[in-house]
């Protein structure tokens, strides 16, 4: 195959000119360092907001879902000397002027006369606003570039039969002015969290030991385990915990969730059985790092027997209760996982100690 070779007409070639324009960064809205604060004091999520206007109950809500920015109507507002922005979509211009019984749209006139309009059916919102703020507020049919308002609030309103959306930018100094009556008179909601996941472990036992204890485990030896109330346990972040009962493929829970202390990192009874072979474990020389390990070796290490575990979401923890099943079955022949400060370590099987339970260490990877 030919391969074609690529010539250049150094004649006709021209250097590139050192007058090309640069590309420009693109334009960053300044903002001084005291309105920092204030942009996230407005911008933290807030309870629903019930108000009338005139006879219309509605329902406010800030940092509603977020929708692209409502394009049916937009105004100024001057909150005394201080700028802002509004735009409305043409549902929220309905429920807002639905006292007025309009003939025509809003939409229909000039912004000046549309401003003149909504700031008379919104007079008593106003007025009462204005008190608060003790300045003076007004709507203009002119309104300056978004680009000049770094805080906006998105707004969600419901009527009951219908939702709008209007969004309010605020210059700095309108929003200076608004922060602190939003405090006042809508406080700061926080957020769910609902998908943030939890583990759920179906527990056995527990123990918690000095990282010394740890140290001398071997396979077949057997360590001395504290027992749940009602024989096992769901356990969730190492606080909450719940009685519960195994049936087919399946766990039910015998209580609701509640704090528990018993589950603490605190110190407990060890105790180790001779090792399956009774033979002689060979001393290890000491390393030269042994005297920084002994400063270690009081460390707290929590051990846990645990059955199986699965993962739930904050919303699927707060709907669990007396008589809900989890989907964990119990393994064979009283196997555990043994699980370290939190993470799998291990495999061991519970074995009965007189009246006291304990585990029988299988295989323990502590240094992998």
């Amino acid at each position: 195959m030919a391969v074609s070779k690529l010539t250049v007409d150094r004649a006709s070639y021209t250097a590139p000119s050192h007058s090309m324009e640069r590309l420009e960064a693109p334009h960053l809205t300044v903002l001084s360092p005291h309105t920092v604060p204030v942009l996230n004091s407005i911008s933290r999520p807030r309870a629903p907001l019930l108000l009338r206007l005139g006879d219309h109950p509605l329902t406010c809500r800030l940092h509603g879902p977020k929708r692209s920015s409502p394009e049916a109507l937009t105004l100024g507002v001057v909150l005394g000397d201080a700028p802002a922005l509004l735009r409305l979509d043409d549902t929220t211009l309905k429920m807002l002027t639905a006292p007025l019984a309009l003939q025509r749209a809003l939409t229909t006139g000039s912004t000046d006369v549309s401003a003149i309009w909504l700031e008379y059916a919104l007079l008593e919102w106003l007025e009462l606003l204005e008190r608060m703020l003790d300045v003076p507020i007004h709507l203009t049919g002119i309104a300056a570039p978004p680009t000049d308002f770094p805080i906006a609030l998105s707004i969600m309103l419901d009527d009951s039969q219908q939702s709008g959306h209007l969004c309010v930018s605020l210059s700095p100094a309108a929003a200076e002015l608004l922060a602190p009556c939003l405090e006042l008179h809508c406080p700061v909601a926080p957020r769910p969290c609902s998908s943030v996941p939890w583990p759920v472990q179906w527990i056995g036992g527990y123990q918690h030991l000095a990282l010394a204890e740890v140290r001398d485990l071997q396979p077949g030896d057997v360590v001395m385990l504290n027992r749940p109330e009602h024989g096992s346990a769901v356990l969730v972040g190492d606080h909450l915990v719940a009685a519960v009962t195994a049936q087919h493929n399946s766990l039910q829970l015998q209580s609701r969730l509640r704090p528990s202390e018993r589950y603490r990192p605190m110190r407990g009874d060890f105790h180790m059985a001779a090792p399956a072979n009774d033979t002689e474990t060979p001393t290890q020389p000491p390393s030269p790092s042994g005297s920084d390990d002994t400063r270690l070796d009081q460390l707290p290490v929590h051990l846990v027997c645990e059955f199986g575990r699965l993962e739930l979401s904050l919303r699927e923890l707060q709907e669990l209760n007396q008589g809900s099943v989890l989907p964990l079955s119990r393994p064979p022949e009283q196997a555990v996982d043994l699980v370290i400060n939190g993470k799998l370590m291990g495999k061991g099987r519970l074995v009965e100690i007189g009246d006291g339970l304990g585990v029988q260490i299988e295989r323990l990877a502590t240094d992998e």
